[in-house]
């Protein structure tokens, strides 16, 4: 039976599970680790993995969901360099974000492996992601608010401007190499400033 954690020792095993899978799937790929590997690198009986997860692909999941999470609160620290150009900042935020993601896609097996557990799990996985941004982005715009950087904005169509890039991403492949950035950083430029009015 796996041992009772009191929450202050769960939120630092399951970080440290977290931290070291995602370790051990750039090492290894995500097919090839075994929960009692992971929980043997982090000192944790097997079957304590389950007062976590209820199987690997839960734990995937919630891997790409923590990344994305730690990669927007480093984002957070730079608003104030959003107050000049609220639309150059936020333009410039999703066009990195998006090509970062796609190149993790084509080259890390985890990120492969985790887009294809969204496809197959179906819209309530897929929307904890969606939420993460939409979260995100109604922050950033509270915050220009706050500081009279813009006098409108509409936070669904901005909204639209992070899912078409996921989206287009998703389909590169059908696009001539030469000219996806670009078209890319066009489409992402124009919904913004779209709904974004300064």
């Amino acid at each position: 039976m796996p041992k009772a954690f009191t929450e202050e020792e769960r939120i630092k095993i399951k970080e440290t599970l977290m931290e070291t899978a995602l370790n051990l799937f750039h090492d290894k790929g995500t097919k090839s680790l075994s929960i009692a590997e992971l929980t043997k690198r982090v000192g944790i009986a097997q079957g304590s993995f389950y007062n976590f997860w209820k199987d690997k692909d839960a734990l995937i999941i919630e891997l790409i969901v923590y990344r994305a999470n730690q990669k927007l609160r480093t984002i957070e620290k730079k608003f104030s360099t959003s107050l000049t150009n609220p639309a150059a900042f936020l333009t410039d935020m999703i066009y990195k974000s998006s090509i970062d993601l796609m190149t993790k896609i084509q080259s890390q097996p985890i990120y492969q492996d985790a887009f294809k557990l969204f496809e197959a799990k179906g819209q309530n996985e897929a929307h904890k992601i969606e939420i993460l941004y939409q979260d995100f982005l109604a922050k950033l715009i509270r915050y220009w608010e706050q500081h009279g950087a813009i006098t409108r904005v509409d936070q669904k169509g901005l909204m639209s401007a992070f899912i078409g890039s996921a989206v287009l991403c998703s389909q590169c492949y059908q696009f001539d190499a030469a000219y996806f950035n670009e078209v890319l950083r066009i489409f992402i430029s124009a919904i913004v400033n779209k709904y974004i009015e300064v």
